[in-house]
């Protein structure tokens, strides 16, 4: 009997010997994948390094160019005599129309990209005489912009119908040789900007149309066009925008002392366009870094199911398990500094074809020794899958939630249904 229980006591400790040596090895897995996090920190700080040479390469082209433009809207002012001062009075302003037509092209600062335009401006329309007689009085029109380096040549009004004037300011002086009850006026001018262009709305009735030779157009402001029209070369669009639905929105920032030098200039009414460059490669960079331990850890397991499940016990070394994992963080690198000279989706392909390739080849030369074809083709074919299921989540960013808690769960079953069969404390 003694040796019954003998024999039953020594197999109790094979299998406790093996459920430990099998606990010990999934701990060390773990371990690896907090040491790999390291690396990621550092990859994080080289995409923030890298997004701060594009910006100081957008400064710097802006400094000479011009960086964004917001158009004020037009205003007739005149000073009225009061005891012992004088008051500034402003006419109302009634029709208001802004037809622009932008002409885009990219500029190159070192490796970097920046879209810039040159917008041929004409605002038009009319001003009520709200302030009696105005014979004689000198009355002064002038408009403001958000950055005046980016003028290309003086700006032209007309008044009242009459002939057109060039001004060497934003502002121009005029009298009125009879009274009117309006008084129209054009002012048209060229002007250079960066990434945005923005038009403040105040008048009683508001129509702005900006057109330009740009593929991708986003429409910023507080109101979206009436009209829009966006093809692979151009977009045409069309605001109306009535007084009434301006009047809150300039009523609660009238507490703003708005400079237009000053971000708050876009804390009343506007309309506005903004040209997109279609990828911002450091942002998906960014995104696809995110998954970077999901990742890493999917495939750890794939290898010790490997190893648990191979017939002739192979085994895999822990700096084996290591350089896999020093492979995929390299696929990060390869996708942001590639990205930098080539259009993202064909630097994502690139960096994940060099990642499978050199696993696939690791995995069947190094790994199993040229003797399990069948696990370096499904190593192979999971990766793939992993970096075709990645690109989708970046390129559909609204749904990549509900994709990605999905594809975790279809990934969770598969490694259940995987090992259904698995003795974890039998050594066999």
């Amino acid at each position: 009997m003694s040796d019954i229980y003998g024999i039953k006591e020594e197999k109790e400790e094979k299998k406790q010997n093996a459920n430990n040596t099998k606990m010990k090895k999934f701990t060390l897995l773990l371990l690896m994948l907090l040491l790999l996090l390291i690396p990621t920190g550092f990859w994080y700080g080289i995409i923030s390094d890298r997004e701060s040479y594009r910006d100081e390469a957008v400064r710097s082209i802006s400094s000479a160019w011009g960086s964004q433009q917001v158009f004020s809207t037009p205003k007739i002012t005149f000073e009225k005599p009061k005891y012992k001062t004088t008051e500034t009075v402003e006419l109302l302003l009634n029709n208001y129309n802004a037809d622009i037509k932008i002409s885009t092209e990219t500029r190159h600062k070192g490796i970097y990209k920046v879209p810039v335009y040159t917008a041929d401006v004409k605002l038009k329309g009319d001003f009520t005489n709200n302030a009696g007689d105005l014979t004689g009085k000198t009355l002064t029109l002038g408009f403001n912009v958000s950055d005046s380096v980016g003028f290309t040549e003086e700006p032209v009004f007309k008044i009242n119908n009459g002939k057109q004037e060039i001004s060497h300011d934003t502002q121009y002086s005029f009298k009125l040789d009879k009274n009117t009850n309006t008084i129209p006026f054009e002012i048209s001018f060229k002007i250079r900007g960066l990434n945005e262009l923005y038009v403040k709305v105040n008048g009683q009735s508001n129509n702005v149309h900006i057109s330009g030779n740009w593929s991708n157009p986003s429409f910023t402001g507080n109101f979206l066009p009436t009209k829009r029209e966006i093809t692979k070369e151009s977009f045409d669009a069309t605001w109306n925008v009535p007084k009434i639905a301006t009047t809150n929105i300039n009523n609660s920032h009238e507490k703003y002392n708005n400079t237009f030098e000053d971000a708050s200039l876009l804390t009343s009414a506007n309309v506005g366009v903004s040209l997109l460059m279609p990828v911002d490669n450091y942002r998906m960079a960014n995104r696809a870094l995110k998954y970077a331990f999901l990742f890493i850890a999917l495939t750890f397991v794939c290898y010790f199911i490997f190893e648990i499940t191979s017939a002739n016990k192979k085994r895999i070394h822990p700096l084996q398990y290591l350089l896999l994992g020093g492979a995929m963080l390299i696929f990060y690198l390869l996708l942001l500094s590639i990205s930098e000279f080539l259009p993202f989706g064909f630097a994502y392909f690139t960096a994940s074809l060099m990642t499978i390739g050199l696993i696939c080849a690791y995995t069947y030369f190094v790994i199993t020794k040229r003797q399990n074809k069948q696990f370096s083709a499904i190593i192979t074919g999971l990766l793939t899958i992993l970096y075709a299921f990645l690109y989708t989540l970046l390129q559909l960013q609204d749904l990549a939630l509900l994709l990605g808690s999905i594809g975790l769960f279809v990934i969770i079953a598969l490694i259940m249904y995987t090992t259904r069969n698995v003795d974890w404390y039998n050594e066999n």
